[in-house]
């Protein structure tokens, strides 16, 4: 048997699946990493280690492991359920013959599950599917109050901050645990942690940064900042075009965002239309960006999660590529924006929002002609305080 869990709170899933199965039945639980061939042959041989698999005849490091894949599929091995957490690189389990795929067992006495955020993964290496949904405020709240070990003396107003908090990280599992330990490690209270939460991006980008710790997850010390960056990373390397409108969407109000905002920047990259099919697929199955629909209308919608943008800006401000990617936004958006006010009537108050994101730096001089465009657009449609804030002449910055 075969299956997959695919989201960033997987490896808890299986954690609870395996341990209700190992309570039921007398079987083999066995926990590899796949994110990495050296990860993965170093969980193999941890294995041949502890149940003394002979290794002795074999002179090369594949051979080692194709021992232990032979011990599991023989009768030597008895019932086993295999867990190979965080399998997200394509390359490594694309084919039979891949860099990990081919060390992995066959056998009717075992079950094996994949968790992994690539929907190609899943897909290509399991016969069941478990998609794993985003966890609402209820599920959310039911995990701070069994993971924070002061929940029960929390006044009515704390707990009110709390869910403030978790409905600001959209309920994900990883950032309601990085919450918790930074507040248990400094002994502060929800409410100040909200307060420099909330009060501004670069607080929200700090406590994200701050490391902690999960058992339950690969590495002992990491924020919530670096395991989105590891992904961006994975993106950019597997795919870049997926990356490059993922860098666009940072720029972006993270809701709402046009499909041919989209195109259109990927029209030079694209050499068919299936290459943008295929990069937004990508996303998709990271769990990145959602397609949502926007009122009536009859047209693809992206959201991105406000934490991924976040952690974008920060990614792209680390690797010096901030400025880049907001001349690129600034481009794109421009492109469908009418010069004249006669085209003012062909816009899609779709894209308004867009264009203001990309906007809002007062002090960016690059800005000015598309602030003038969209500032006349909404003079026109009756906007006027708004019209107003934006065709006001701006102070130069100082030096």
């Amino acid at each position: 048997m075969k299956g997959a869990l695919t989201s960033l709170s997987k490896s808890q899933i299986a954690l609870e699946y395996v341990y209700q199965r190992a309570s039921e039945s007398n079987c083999n639980i066995f926990w590899v990493h796949g994110s990495g061939v050296p990860k993965f042959s170093n969980g193999f041989k941890t294995i041949a280690r502890r149940f003394r698999i002979p290794l002795d005849s074999a002179e090369t490091d594949e051979a080692r492991l194709l021992e232990v894949k032979r011990w599991f599929e023989g009768s030597e091995s008895g019932t086993w359920i295999l867990v190979i957490d965080n399998a997200d690189t394509e390359a490594d389990f694309a084919a039979n013959d891949s860099p990990i795929s081919k060390f992995i067992p066959q056998a009717n006495n075992g079950t094996l599950i994949f968790t992994t955020r690539s929907r190609r993964v899943a897909s290509d290496r399991c016969s069941a599917i478990v998609e794993v949904g985003k966890m609402d405020e209820e599920e959310a709240l039911e995990l701070f109050s069994k993971r924070y070990c002061g929940w029960d003396g929390l006044e009515d107003n704390e707990k009110e901050d709390v869910v403030r908090i978790l409905n600001s990280v959209h309920h994900l599992p990883l950032a309601v645990i990085g919450s918790i330990d930074h507040m248990t490690k400094t002994a502060k209270p929800p409410s100040t942690y909200w307060n420099t939460f909330h009060k501004n991006e670069e607080g929200m980008k700090h406590l994200l940064s701050r490391q902690f710790y999960d058992i339950q997850r690969e590495a002992a010390q990491e924020s919530i900042l670096s395991i989105y960056f590891a992904t961006f990373a994975q993106i950019r390397q597997q795919m870049p075009l997926a990356a490059d409108l993922l860098q666009l969407m940072a720029f972006f109000n993270h809701q709402n965002i046009p499909e041919e905002l989209l195109i259109q920047y990927g029209l030079k990259e694209m050499g068919n239309p299936n290459d943008f099919c295929c990069a937004i697929e990508k996303l998709l199955g990271f769990s990145l960006v959602t397609m949502v629909k926007c009122g009536c209308m009859d047209k693809a919608f992206y959201d991105l999660n406000r934490l991924v943008q976040l952690s974008l800006q920060h990614y792209l401000q680390k690797s010096n590529e901030l400025d880049q990617g907001r001349r690129t936004a600034l481009k794109v958006i421009s492109r469908l924006f009418p010069q004249s006010q006669e085209e003012q009537q062909y816009i899609c108050p779709a894209y308004i929002p867009h264009a203001r994101a990309v906007i809002e730096d007062p002090t960016d001089p690059t800005t000015e002609e598309l602030r003038m465009r969209v500032g006349l657009y909404l003079q026109d449609i009756g906007s006027y305080t708004d019209a107003e804030a934006l065709l006001r002449p701006r102070t130069a910055p100082r030096e």
